[in-house]
């Protein structure tokens, strides 16, 4: 997977008022963290957030003053609607390591059960796996043709790429063709439309205080 370069600026000032005046001028403010190096105060503009967002493209190559680093976008904040983008953390990364990723599940084919009026019912629409940051793949596709009514399909029948491991329990129920009667109306689903690599977002560490502290002041 080619990663996506993000463009940023280097900012000194920190505090509510500087990051109310950088959203101000179409800017997010941001953090590069991690891998035991000194946290780096960033600035981006918003429309490239967005990209990001649209394309689920959350693997980047951060550059910045002639540097560049490669890093995860490990959360992106929003306001209290949720419309504007308020924050956004980078932790470092090496693309010669494993990470840990969520990717989208996606059923391919058409079951069996279904001409039986049985329901395909996906009951994990994402797996975490351990890969290196250039071989996440944008979906874990699963071959659900063949499941009859009362078949389950489990984490360890699901071929996974080359270099794509699974963190879940091999037993753990992926995707299911079930009677009717057997599936609660919410979990009755079809295909979804697109699979696409999500983020992992976790909480910051104590040593994102600055990403953490500007996110508290500016509500």
């Amino acid at each position: 997977m080619e990663l996506v370069q993000i463009e940023a600026r280097a900012r000194e000032a920190r505090g509510s008022r500087e990051c109310r005046r950088l959203r101000k001028l179409g800017l997010v403010p941001a953090i590069l963290y991690g891998r035991k190096q000194d946290n780096i105060l960033l600035s981006v503009n918003r429309k490239d957030v967005e990209k990001l967002l649209a394309t689920r493209a959350f693997i980047v190559r951060v550059n910045w003053d002639g540097r560049e680093e490669a890093a995860q976008v490990k959360e992106i904040q929003f306001d209290a609607l949720g419309d504007l983008i308020e924050h956004i953390d980078f932790a470092r990364i090496s693309l010669t390591e494993t990470i840990t990723v969520r990717v989208r599940v996606e059923p391919h084919g058409d079951p069996v059960g279904l001409a039986e009026g049985g329901i395909l019912a996906v009951r994990e629409h994402e797996l975490e796996v351990t890969c290196l940051p250039t071989a996440i793949p944008e979906r874990i596709r699963v071959e659900v043709s063949s499941l009859a009514i009362g078949d389950t399909l489990r984490v360890r029948d699901v071929q996974f790429p080359e270099g794509v491991t699974p963190t879940a329990d091999p037993e753990m129920a992926v995707v299911a063709v079930v009677a009717p009667v057997e599936l609660p109306a919410e979990e009755a689903v079809g295909l979804p439309e697109e699979a696409q690599v999500e983020p992992e977002v976790i909480g910051r560490k104590a040593a994102e205080e600055e990403a953490e502290a500007e996110g508290e002041e500016s509500k």
